[in-house]
């Protein structure tokens, strides 16, 4: 839900298709996927030091290594940051939004371990 919302607070259902042509057209000049052009081109942004990557079994492992085989040209890296450019961005980092949009801060589950608490206190008759 969280990140549908981003999406349809920035580029939009329209952009993100058109997002993922740009993407899928870059991904089959190098042989690889579009999820792995997309996590290179965040893992070369100046303010980023990793990405998490999910992973379902071994055979991830081996598919998501060849984020590590390829580099991005300056040309696709200026295309990809020219078409993002063309859309709104969220102010803020997504901690703050998270804590402080009404939009966002309504499908986080906040303060869990105090609501586990307090559920606990219930049962054992508190």
């Amino acid at each position: 839900m969280k990140y549908l919302q981003v999406l349809e607070d920035s580029v939009g259902y329209e952009g993100y298709q058109k997002l993922l042509e740009l993407l899928e057209e870059i991904a089959s000049h190098y042989g690889v996927g579009v999820s792995h052009v997309a996590t290179k081109y965040i893992l070369n942004r100046p303010s980023v030091a990793c990405a998490i990557v999910g992973v379902r079994n071994s055979r991830h492992v081996a598919d998501n290594c060849k984020i590590f085989g390829f580099e991005l040209s300056p040309e696709d890296e200026a295309a990809i940051t020219a078409f993002l450019d063309g859309y709104p961005r969220l102010q803020g980092d997504c901690y703050t939004l998270e804590r402080e949009s009404p939009r966002y801060k309504s499908i986080i589950h906040m303060n869990v371990n105090e609501e586990e608490q307090g559920g606990n206190d219930a049962l054992a008759g508190k």
